[in-house]
């Protein structure tokens, strides 16, 4: 019996996708974060159009998903800052305008919070097509400058 095209695409998609992420650095995790969460709110943008309730939901819930087991874990409060606290404060509210636009079948709120990631991605973007810092040689008994260090942390992410 010959194997089913559609299984087999579907299990070389997924192993791509774990080659993808095992490989991805910190930045392209939340970019990839942003691309799944774009595309729910797309999905359920869609679902709304067309009164299809149960893939509404769906999406919707995918989205919520991604916010808050995805990009709410990946901020590290403590050595974050302020920036933090704000990304923090972005997703709380991304989150209470996505349950509004779930309960109230608004699709202004998608598109609000669309608008929101978009803006969040394209900095994201510029932020990791930076060029990475290189070493700086130095004497191996001689202790690394505080300026040549670079600390980024994406807590759980």
């Amino acid at each position: 019996m010959p194997a089913n095209p559609f299984l087999a695409s579907r299990a070389y998609a997924a192993t791509g996708l774990e080659t993808t992420i095992a490989d991805a650095s910190p930045e392209q995790l939340i970019l990839m974060l942003h691309d799944g969460l774009l595309e729910s709110l797309h999905r359920a943008r869609l679902a709304m159009a067309e009164g299809r309730i149960a893939e509404k939901g769906e999406a919707i819930s995918k989205a919520l998903a991604i916010l808050t087991e995805g990009l709410m874990p990946a901020l590290d409060q403590e050595r974050g800052g302020d920036i933090a606290g704000n990304l923090a404060s972005l997703y709380e509210y991304m989150i209470t305008r996505l349950m509004l636009g779930n309960l109230q079948n608004d699709a202004a709120h998608l598109d609000e919070v669309s608008k929101l990631v978009q803006e969040l991605k394209s900095a994201w973007q510029q932020l990791s097509a930076r060029p990475a810092v290189r070493a700086i040689p130095h004497a191996a008994n001689e202790p690394v400058p505080s300026s040549a260090r670079v600390s980024l942390s994406f807590g759980a992410a």
